[in-house]
Parts: structure tokens; sequence; C-alpha cells
């Protein structure tokens, strides 16, 4: 019973997000299906019995033409409606509950905290629910009309046969029994192997994946990765196979179990009953004997049909439980509510502030303790894997601190609204995206609207990507990237660069954050832009974070990271005079360019 609600519950899941999108259609489709299987009753063993029984039992031919047309109306208005149901209400149906699924999925991924992000078991969720759950959807409600449809027509039939022959009835009920035992058995193996196979089948996906994925075209086509890669591909179809191989048997078998029970030995028995009681006792006359046949056949394969849907529920109920699993998620970070931060630029603070990831034992900061006055510029510095990208998203609240605390105007970034804090801040980091949408929504993060395009074409000018602009001839509207468009343009990663670095100038924020943002350009070409951030930003905190120091020079005060430490303090000239770690990174890095 438990098994049985919980597969209800899952189904009822997904039909509210159909009713919630799509209810005309749901609750029409649903009464049409209802109407089809009285037509087929009234036009098929009804029908039979009426015009057999009429013609040995004296009806005249005026009585059953009237049936008949009567017959022929209901069928008539069955397709009209089906007509408008299934080709106008179904085709609009399908629209607004794949964009409203995708809706609810997307918005739901939005809010979760980052550190969900780096939790395999909430990504197999969010790809579930972002890849299957759509079609899932479309799955159960087509279930859901199959077994709406065949229940009712169940009903209609097996109500002609209960009226005209107890018996045969019953007889067909222990059929249907039999089917439910079998199907039951076979589908719970069904599952047991998918549960099975579905890890391989990643494992094959990805080796397919990376065939056609232009990321790893050169990579495969310099190398004998591809050697590799098919081995894997090869190896993970011979494991499927064995599963196959170790219980396909037992499918075999429950599946003959069924249909030699229900579909052999019972029918030939309920037709053998039906030929006893029409010729030896004569309780049934041939319309009888006719309607009944037809009613039989009816019957028992569309409760067979319900039988087999209702395993299918239960078995597409078991994958709901992931998408059930990924709404669960509760972000603790995104969404919070809370007062809005002062609108004039404050002083922030990190307080004794350390952090470790999810499931690490070791610290990624230590005991950091900062103060940034307003309008200053300080630089964090240090080799890759430091902590220096680890502090940025604490500052911008995209993790909360292990221990410790951060302050904004002497209180806790915790106390105010999530987005209200992060509006305060511009970024960049190392790993920027460029989307595919025009050069202004890249900028703007969003659609543009026409109070927004002259400070975007600044913005884009204050970054240095003027030069590149001027050649686009449909200007900030120019498509980037050819994924939907031929007249898209693919840059050079020093332009994408730039077209990261004008988010920052197209906003109004009071504190910035640059994360290695010109690790793309070239030293002359870092240089000016470093300029120019600074002197648009005057007004503004900036931090900068790089593990190149020809930024270093401009900051008023430089923090040296190592292993999640910092281990030096102070102004270039201060460093460079103390001789410690910073002025040998400084010294290795200027060899480089001298002559």
């Amino acid at each position: 019973m438990k098994k049985i609600l919980h597969t209800l519950s899952n189904h009822l899941l997904m039909l509210k997000f159909y009713f919630r999108f799509a209810p005309a259609y749901l609750i029409g489709n649903t009464l049409f299906c209802v109407f089809v299987s009285f037509q087929d009753t009234l036009a098929g063993p009804v029908a039979l019995q009426y015009i057999l029984n009429g013609l040995t039992g004296g009806k005249t031919f005026k009585e059953i033409l009237i049936f008949m047309l009567i017959v022929s109306g209901v069928i008539v208005i069955r397709h009209t409606i089906g007509a408008y149901v299934a080709e106008y209400l179904g085709a609009q149906a399908q629209v607004k509950v794949s964009t409203g699924m995708q809706k609810v999925i997307f918005e739901h991924a939005h809010n979760m905290d980052l550190e969900y992000y780096e939790t395999p078991k909430f990504y197999t969720d969010f790809v579930w629910a972002a890849t299957q759950a759509d079609d899932k959807l479309w799955e159960m409600y087509a279930t859901w009309t199959k077994i709406v449809a065949r229940v009712s027509e169940g009903v209609f039939m097996g109500g002609f046969m209960a009226l005209t022959d107890k018996t045969l009835f019953i007889f067909a009920l222990i059929a249907i029994a039999a089917r439910i035992i079998s199907s039951r058995l076979r589908i719970k193996k069904r599952y047991q192997m998918d549960l099975e196979i579905k890890p391989i089948e990643r494992e094959r996906d990805y080796m397919t994946r990376v065939f056609y994925l232009a990321d790893y075209a050169k990579e495969i086509r310099l190398s004998d990765m591809h050697k590799t890669l098919f081995e894997r591909l090869r190896d993970t179809m011979k494991r499927i196979k064995g599963v196959w191989d170790k219980d396909g048997k037992a499918l075999i078998r429950y599946s003959v179990f069924g249909n030699l029970f229900s579909d052999g030995l019972l029918e030939f028995a309920m037709y053998m009953y039906l030929c006893y009681q029409t010729i030896i006792t004569r309780a049934l006359g041939f319309g009888d004997l006719a309607g009944l046949i037809s009613a039989t056949d009816h019957f028992t394969g569309e409760m067979k049909q319900t039988v087999d849907q209702c395993i299918e529920l239960s078995k597409q109920a078991m994958y709901v439980d992931n998408f059930r699993e990924f709404l669960a998620y509760r972000p603790k970070i995104e969404t919070q509510p809370g007062d809005a931060p002062a609108d004039e630029i404050g002083e922030l603070t990190l307080r004794n502030v350390s952090f470790k990831y999810h499931g690490e034992e070791r610290y990624s900061l230590k005991n950091i303790n900062i103060t940034l006055k307003p309008y200053e510029k300080i630089a964090i510095v240090g080799y890759n894997g430091a902590g220096k990208s680890t502090l940025a998203k604490l500052l911008l609240r995209l993790y909360d601190v292990t221990e410790g605390e951060i302050l904004l105007n002497g209180k806790n970034i915790k106390e105010y609204e999530t987005d209200k804090y992060r509006a305060k801040f511009g970024s960049v980091f190392q790993d920027y995206k460029v989307f595919a949408g025009t050069v202004g929504e890249n900028v703007e993060m969003g659609f543009v609207k026409d109070e927004a395009r002259g400070r975007i074409v600044k913005s884009l000018d204050e970054s240095g990507f003027s030069e590149k602009l001027a050649t686009l001839k449909n200007g900030i509207d120019t498509q980037i990237t050819r994924e939907f468009s031929e007249d898209g343009v693919n840059l050079s990663g020093g332009e994408e660069q730039k077209l990261a670095i004008a988010r920052i100038f197209s906003r109004n924020c009071h504190y910035v954050i640059l994360d290695e943002p010109s690790s793309a350009l070239d030293p002359i070409s870092e240089y000016k832009l470093n300029e120019t951030m600074l002197h648009l930003s005057e007004k503004k905190t900036v931090i900068f974070i790089s593990h190149r120091l020809s930024t270093t020079c401009m900051a008023d005060r430089i923090f040296m990271l190592e292993d999640g430490e910092i281990i030096e303090e102070g102004s270039h000239a201060e460093l460079m005079e103390l001789g410690g770690k910073y002025a040998e990174m400084f010294n290795k890095q200027a060899e480089k360019y001298r002559i």
C-alpha cells in the first residue's frame, strides 16, 4: 500500500504541474477519453446485441435505423470534439507545459547556493530535472490519459458483461489478476536492471559526447586519445550486455507466465463457457453471444492494458523521486531576506575568516583579517591554489564563511538581503563566460533597454572594446558566437575578456572585484587596461586578485597569500624592501620582460 500511495503521490505532483500550465486541456482531454469509451461500447457490443437480437426478435427496420442513426451521431460528435482537443488544445498545451516546466526548473536552480553545484548528488538531480523532467511529465500525462481511457472503457464494457452474464465477468477478473502479478514482477526486475545500467550508460554517453564536442576536437586529432575513448566505450557496452545476460531471462519467464495464463488458458475457458450457455443451456441469444464476445475481448484487452499502464506509472514514479529531491533543495544564501546596504560606500572588513569547501577537511583560507577602507585599491596576490579566488567568492557571498565574519559598514553581511548586497559589487572572474546573445546582452547580462544603449557603448569603450565594436555592422546588436546565427561573431580570448570587463563599467557599484581580469591580454594591453580601470574606479573600492604582478604596483596595499594564509602585507615599495616571498615572485616575473 505504501508503494501505491508513493506512486500516486509522485503522479499527482506531475499532474499538478500539468494542471497549473494547461488546465483546459487536462480537463477537456480527460472528459473526452471517457466519452470515447462510452462511444466504443455503444458502437460495439451494445450495437451488436441490439441488431442481432432485433433481427431474431422481430424488431422493425425503422427501429434498427433510428438506433444506428443515434450511434452514428455519437460517433460524429466524438470525432468533432477529438479534432478540437487534439489539434488545437493539445498543440497549445505542449508549448505551455514545456515552457512552464523549464521555468520552474531554471528558477529553482538559479536560487540554489553555489555550494550545491559542487555536490555530486545535487548535480545529478539537477541534470535529471533539466533534461528529463519535461519528457517524464509528458510520458506520465500520456499514461494518465491511457489509464483514464482504459478504465472508463473497462467500466462500460464490464458493466455490459455484468448485466448480461455475471459468471463471464468473474472469468475476466481472474485473467486481469494474473496479468497484474506477472507485470509487477517483470517491471520490478526491469527497474533493478535500469539502476545497474544507468551509471554505465552515463560513462558511455560521455565517451560518445566527447567525440562531437568542438572543445575536444583539437586534442583528439593531435593525440591517440580517441583510441582510449573507444576502448572505454567498448568496455561500457560489454558491461551493459553483461547485465542483460544476467537478468534478461527472468523477464522472459515473467512475460511467458502472464501471457500464457491470461491470454491462453483463461480466454479459451471464457469462449467455451459462452458457447455452452448459447448452445446447451440456451440462456443466451445470438445477439447476447456476439455482444459478450465483443465486450469480453475489449474488456480483457483494456484491463490488461490498464495493468500495464499502472505498472508503467509505478516505474515512472520512481524516476520522479529525482525531481522531488531536486525541488526539495533549499538555499541558505540565495534569496535570503534582510536589510539593504547603505547608499554610501563604506568599510568592508574580514575578521578572523576561515573557510573550507563542503566535504573537504583542509581549510582553503585560515584566519584572514583585512579591512578595506572606502575608495581603497588593494591587491590579493599569490601562486595558484593560495586561496585568492575563494576570498573573492566569500566577499560576494557566493559562499558563507566557515569561521569568523565579513562585515559591511560594521554589520555582518548575512544580515543584508543577498541580492541587494551583491548589487553593490561588480566583478569579473578569470573563468568568466560569454553567452550566445548580443554584445549588448553580454554587457548588460540581461535584455537591453533603449535607455541603456548609450551606457553600454560607453562601457565597451572604457574596457578597450571600441575598436572591435567599430568593425561590427550591427554594433551592440551583433550576435556573439554562431550558435544560433550565421551572422554571429566569434571573439578572440582578449576580446571576450574586454567584453566581460565592460560589465563592471556598465554597473553603478561601490566595490569592484577583479579576479585575474586581464589574463588573456598581452602585457601592454594589460597595463593600459589596469590604468583605465583604476582611473574609472576612483570612487570605488577595488580588489585586484592576481598571480601576475603588473597590477600590484598601482595598489594602495598588497596582501600576499600562501596556503590560505596572509604571509605578507604592505605597499609595493614596502614589500620589495622586505625582500620576502612577494619580492621574489615579482622579480621572477620581471625577468621575463628584461632584455
